[in-house]
């Protein structure tokens, strides 16, 4: 609330990337300023699929930090199911510890050892972000996916690199994210908090080869046609044009 009068005082246009609850904040905080709805662009060409050595078993993988809106306890419950029909199932999570709220940090270490998942839990910190594709390629080759359970996300970018690198994602259908996932189509959704219909769809996306395949190209697709540099760039343009 504090930047609102400086906003109104200096900003000649808002931009967001098509996020519903950041619109809706745009509207109610600044009806008079010029509001602007794009998606952000993602260079799929640079970040990309790399070829690797296939993984022995299918890994579900996270990211993000270890609090409460990027949901990890809902993230472990649904690799502790998924660890029954696919017990050789791995759990990678990326996160950066020093960003990690302490007391989120020691309740995780006590689900970890209540659920029996440290055995199949592997954390990875602070991995760079280029090294990022070759670890989503692998998730992808593994019959993996990645699971992003945030109960509220805005321009998804981990959603996007892990669709570039031919990795299906499996995600809350939560604001900025239903932009680039849509069920069936070009990832999985399910409804937060259901972790028995996060398994089924999981599930399928790994046992069904013909669907995986279909959401793993039409998710690379999207990427190159609604979120390219060129269109983004027009779409800027047109922006300051109108302004």
């Amino acid at each position: 609330m504090d930047a609102v009068p400086i906003v109104n005082a200096y900003a000649d246009g808002l931009l967001n990337p098509c996020t519903p609850h950041i619109a809706a904040i745009f509207q109610e905080l600044f009806p008079h300023i010029p509001q602007f709805h794009f998606p952000n662009c993602f260079d799929s060409k640079s970040f990309t699929y790399r070829y690797g050595a296939v993984p022995d078993h299918p890994i579900i993988a996270w990211l993000g930090r270890m609090e409460d809106n990027k949901n990890w306890r809902e993230f472990l419950h649904i690799g502790y199911q998924l660890s029954y029909y696919v017990p050789t199932i791995e759990l990678w999570m990326f996160e950066d510890p020093n960003l990690a709220d302490p007391a989120e940090r020691q309740q995780f270490e006590l689900m970890v050892d209540n659920l029996n998942l440290r055995s199949r839990l592997t954390l990875r910190s602070n991995v760079a972000n280029a090294q990022m594709q070759y670890f989503y390629s692998m998730i992808g080759d593994s019959g993996g996916f990645m699971c992003s359970t945030s109960k509220v996300e805005g321009g998804p970018l981990s959603v996007l690199e892990a669709m570039s690198c031919l990795c299906p994602v499996l995600a809350t259908h939560s604001d900025g994210v239903a932009l680039c996932i849509r069920h069936n189509e070009t990832g999985k959704n399910y409804a937060l908090g259901n972790v028995a219909q996060a398994v089924q769809e999981g599930l399928e996306l790994m046992q069904n080869g013909v669907l995986r395949e279909s959401i793993r190209l039409n998710a690379l697709r999207l990427l190159q046609t609604e979120f390219n540099p060129h269109l983004y760039c027009l779409s800027f343009i047109g922006m300051l044009n109108q302004l």
